[in-house]
């Protein structure tokens, strides 16, 4: 009898852990959160339109469209994100305007501020103006509601694609350089000067010419001069007191009006700054498309580069330049450095000039590791990304 007891009861065993077995490997079943049609038909008031600099304050464009469905209950709340990017390039895109109303209106100079990153004054380009309407549901997430709606735009030019900069050594003048825009449309230009000296300088929009120019104000701001006499130019310089390898900065906008000579380590051909190493997600393939480091500062901060990803505690990881294991590197100034709690950071150099140093977080998980390439203030961040 007990013989029977036990396989009895060894039967239904078997048979609870083959239930358990079978319900774990049943299809999950995933909430599908509510979604509306587009009802808002978000419509713009022109369908091509040619901005005008001496129009910068009036209205442009006119944005309307319908209120989307009710609120789920009397809590919630709608609101409406709105923005603009390339028909043909998504990647093109403007920040979200944030409203409560059902109509959004840009001027000239707003418009213009847009797609001056995306093409230069005077083309043409294809816009999409998108709306999503969202419902603010405290328990309820529900999928907001979007309209599109294109029109075309011609831009004007609100900063010269070109600064030049004039270098006087010793009461000498120097051959100009040019200084781009690392980002389309921002009025931030820059230049790097090899072998700076001590020197006065000044700038002008337009190449072998001595006006327009942007010259030093009584503040020390930039101060820009449309015209005076050519022949004998009696500009207001800067000066510098620096020697070495600089990059000048520009920056014409109104809010700022500076120009800044910084000292930072040479920028990194973009692409070719990796993080590698078992202490991340990456491993030890250089130059892994996954480990790519992105310049995340602003057009005035182009030396900040950064890499969110899976860090993994006790092990080691430093970051490359160039396209292999042959080239330069980041490395800790010590070995061992936890990136967690020391954000020292050390010049770049070849393995065998310093030893192969190493990071080694003291946690694992995701984190956003920043580089502050700086010269006089070179340093790292580590903190948690979601």
């Amino acid at each position: 009898m007990k013989a029977i007891q036990y396989i009895l009861r060894a039967g239904v065993a078997c048979f609870c852990a083959a239930v358990a077995l079978t319900s774990c490997n049943k299809d999950p079943e995933y909430y599908e959160p509510v979604s509306y049609p587009d009802e808002m038909h978000v419509a713009c008031s022109v369908t091509d339109i040619t901005l005008n600099k001496a129009q910068a304050k009036e209205n442009a464009i006119t944005l309307t469209w319908s209120s989307i469905h009710s609120p789920l209950s009397a809590d919630d709340s709608i609101s409406y994100m709105v923005c603009f990017y390339s028909a043909s390039d998504k990647e093109q895109k403007s920040d979200y305007i944030e409203t409560t109303e059902t109509t959004l209106t840009l001027t000239h100079d707003e418009l213009n501020s847009i797609v001056a990153r995306w093409v230069l004054p005077g083309n043409e380009i294809k816009v999409t103006a998108q709306v999503l309407g969202v419902v603010h549901n405290e328990y309820t997430y529900v999928k907001p509601e979007i309209s599109t709606v294109d029109f075309t735009v011609v831009g004007y030019e609100k900063y010269p694609p070109y600064l030049y900069l004039h270098i006087v050594e010793d009461g000498t003048a120097k051959p100009e350089l040019k200084m781009e825009q690392r980002q389309l449309g921002t009025g931030i230009y820059e230049v790097t000067v090899p072998n700076l000296t001590i020197c006065d300088y000044y700038f002008t929009t337009v190449s072998q010419a001595a006006y327009p120019s942007y010259e030093k104000a009584e503040d020390g701001s930039l101060k820009y001069v449309e015209s005076g006499d050519a022949t004998n130019p009696n500009y207001s310089m800067f000066t510098n007191e620096e020697i070495g390898s600089r990059t000048f900065i520009v920056d014409v906008n109104t809010e700022y009006n500076d120009c800044r000579v910084l000292d930072f380590i040479q920028l990194p051909t973009p692409g070719q700054i990796w993080i590698v190493g078992d202490g991340t997600s990456v491993g030890w393939n250089p130059n892994n498309a996954n480990g790519k480091m992105e310049m995340v500062g602003s057009a005035r901060e182009p030396y900040i580069y950064a890499w969110t990803g899976e860090f993994v505690a006790g092990k080691e990881f430093k970051i490359g330049l160039g396209t292999d294991y042959s080239g330069l590197f980041f490395f800790a100034p010590e070995a061992n450095l936890d990136p967690l709690t020391d954000h020292r950071l050390a010049e770049p150099r070849l393995q065998d000039q310093g030893g192969d140093m190493k990071w080694v977080p003291s946690v694992s998980g995701k984190y956003t590791l920043k580089l502050y390439l700086l010269r006089s203030d070179l340093h790292t961040s580590f903190e948690p990304a979601e």
